[in-house]
């Protein structure tokens, strides 16, 4: 009975090493922009401007990535709105060769700032995915930004959330549409991760809205099945195991 025990214990162990998978963790706090790509920019108005760039003490600490959006019109009927996508482009996986991907932990600190008086001005983390030439968004909300006379600023907060396929919206940057029916694949081709930031206002004067980015981090969690050739090794132990088992007690 040893002898079956000790075999026993080890097709056990043998068939957990099988299916046995890592998550895979991406992070950024210093923003180097030359690590990413930027997707096009959608400007809903002429004389809107949306520009991102690496600055060295703007951060959570340190460098980080600061998103500066100008909003000229200032008319009541017009949405003034300016969206940039980061593509970093070592935030790499491939689901078809790594492993299906279950959901992603998602987490920034992020400074949103407005030169502005705004009583409900939203803060959000929009995580973003290219994937076959397509770009889908996901959004995190973050506390609401309530400024004074002069303006103010959220300071930074960590915004984070556990994000499924089903939770990221193909976006067009040429026309600023989202496609609610069209997700990601999270077992399909290779995906390159970032993020996106949307500034708008529609009904206020001109404004400079100001978000800050650090501490970038998205964790890959994914759903491990064991390979066929895993499981012949499994198969084959444990028929090995029954071999022994019947010997031992025979």
């Amino acid at each position: 009975m040893r002898s079956l025990s000790g075999l026993s214990m080890a097709g056990i162990l043998l068939f957990s090493s099988v299916i046995a998978s890592a998550d895979v963790l991406f992070t950024d706090n210093t923003f180097n922009l030359a690590q990413y790509t930027l997707t096009p920019t959608y400007l809903s108005t002429v004389g809107v401007t949306i520009v991102g760039s690496q600055c060295t003490s703007c951060g959570n600490p340190g460098d980080a990535l600061q998103i500066v959006a100008n909003l000229p019109n200032g008319q009541p009927s017009t949405l003034d709105q300016g969206i940039q996508g980061f593509v970093n482009n070592t935030f790499s996986y491939d689901p078809s060769t790594q492993g299906a991907i279950n959901s992603i932990n998602a987490s920034v600190d992020k400074n949103l700032a407005l030169n502005i008086a705004d009583s409900d001005f939203p803060s959000s983390f929009r995580p973003l995915i290219e994937q076959d030439g397509n770009f889908y968004l996901a959004g995190i909300s973050g506390p609401m930004l309530v400024t004074g006379a002069g303006g103010g600023s959220t300071g930074f907060n960590t915004i984070s959330g556990t994000l499924t396929a089903a939770d990221f919206q193909q976006f067009d940057f040429s026309t600023g549409a989202f496609n609610a029916l069209s997700h990601p694949n999270f077992a399909g081709d290779q995906m390159l991760f970032g993020l996106a930031q949307s500034s708008g206002l529609q009904g206020s004067p001109a404004a400079t809205v100001t978000a800050t980015y650090d501490n970038l981090s998205l964790d890959i969690v994914t759903t491990p099945e064991p390979s066929g050739a895993g499981i012949a090794v499994v198969i084959l132990f444990l028929a090995y195991t029954g071999i022994r088992a019947r010997r031992t007690i025979g």
